[in-house]
């Protein structure tokens, strides 16, 4: 649903630009076809859920999961690198530190999500990290009990 002001205009979305990374048409059936082809990941439901937020704007201006860059200073700052207001990390936990180039991203059930092109791969440490956005390391939050169950790696890049 889109915003109005009361004069009836749309509102600008956060960071100036809506982004849209849904791939239709003639796009769609070649990147269909390239995925059989290419190595795949399975992604956690919540990955999913901001994948799908990623895709669709919802996390406008971020157009993937966050790069290193943006990762450490919105840990320390609550800003992304460019120095835009957010306040929390949105990133893809991977099993493996040397995935490179094109994959798949699949959910549980094995049904093709996207492509990505990764870009870099990292390291996080779940402590660091729930102190840092969440203000504990308790266990008993429930963020936080999930995270230690993540990957120790991150992975970035254009998600199509």
């Amino acid at each position: 649903m889109a915003h109005h002001a009361l004069d009836g205009t749309l509102i600008a979305p956060y960071g100036g630009t809506l982004v849209n990374l849904l791939a239709e048409g003639e796009e769609r059936r070649t990147l269909i076809a390239e995925a059989g082809t290419l190595p795949s990941i399975q992604i956690s439901a919540r990955s999913l859920c901001d994948l799908e937020l990623l895709a669709t704007g919802g996390f406008s201006p971020l157009t993937q999961f966050m790069g290193r860059a943006d990762y450490e200073r919105v840990l320390e700052e609550m800003r992304l690198a460019d120095g835009t207001l957010w306040p929390l990390p949105i990133t893809l936990p991977v099993d493996r530190a040397d995935l490179a180039g094109r994959i798949v991203l699949r959910d549980a059930h094995n049904h093709l999500i996207a492509i990505m092109d990764v870009a870099e791969v990292y390291p996080w440490d779940a402590a660091r990290e729930a102190q840092r956005a969440l203000g504990t390391t308790d266990p008993r939050h429930p963020l936080v009990a999930e995270m230690a169950q993540w990957s120790k790696f991150y992975a970035a890049g254009r998600s199509m």
